[in-house]
């Protein structure tokens, strides 16, 4: 007969349509007259450091380049998304052991059925039980997974929300291409715009206005009945 098992919440990692948003953004119209007196070139075939300024944008660098994790981790809005997030699972993660509990108890009480109640009878008692073990696996899954959805929908806001801020930042740079820090092997001082760019956003749109995560529904037991 099947048991209940540990009914642990697992995520589905969802991709991100819009994890790729920022990962290249080009300002062809903002820099085309630039372009022909300043070609661009490999950021790693500089032959040294440029020459400390006060000013990291007076570097003057056509490409720059952005954390687009930290981008969201370190934001007011990612982490007011995160924060939510981290109290759904957690009552998530409750409701899971509650409701394991539940089914352990109400095998124990069908098992000491088995040798009062006739094999017939008790086998569709038995299928009935294992049928409702399954529903209840499937519906918390299910409340996992949307709160992996809910996170990626929220990724999505945000870099929709974020992306103007960037490139007006990128043009007050005077920069062609914002490029993924992950993909860059080496850059110098002053081209990562990260931190810059939490901070105007948070000035822009600080924590957001779309709804916190919402928390998981109340399971609907098996038997149709309410908790």
């Amino acid at each position: 007969m099947m048991t209940p098992g540990t009914l642990t919440s697992r995520s589905t990692a969802a991709s991100s349509a819009a994890a790729a948003a920022l990962g290249v953004l080009t300002l062809a119209a903002a820099g085309a007259a630039r372009a022909q007196d300043q070609p661009l070139g490999p950021v790693v075939e500089a032959p040294g450091p440029p020459v400390a300024a006060e000013d990291p944008a007076a570097l003057g660098s056509p490409v720059l380049t952005l954390d687009q994790d930290a981008l969201f981790s370190g934001s007011a809005f990612g982490q007011r998304v995160q924060q939510a997030l981290q109290r759904d699972r957690a009552a998530l993660a409750q409701e899971n052991r509650r409701i394991e509990a539940e089914l352990v108890e109400e095998e124990l009480a069908l098992t000491q059925q088995r040798e009062t109640t006739p094999p017939e009878e008790f086998a569709e008692l038995a299928n009935a039980f294992d049928r409702k073990v399954q529903q209840v696996r499937e519906t918390q899954d299910g409340k996992s997974i949307q709160l992996q959805q809910r996170l990626e929908q929220e990724r999505q806001t945000f870099l929709a929300e974020a992306g103007p801020v960037i490139a007006t930042l990128v043009r007050r740079r005077g920069a062609f291409v914002v490029l993924d820090r992950s993909v860059i092997l080496l850059s110098f001082e002053g081209v990562d715009i990260t931190e810059e760019a939490i901070a105007a956003i948070d000035a822009a749109i600080g924590s957001g206005s779309s709804e916190k995560l919402a928390p998981p529904a109340q399971l609907s037991r098996p038997d149709g009945e309410g908790e």
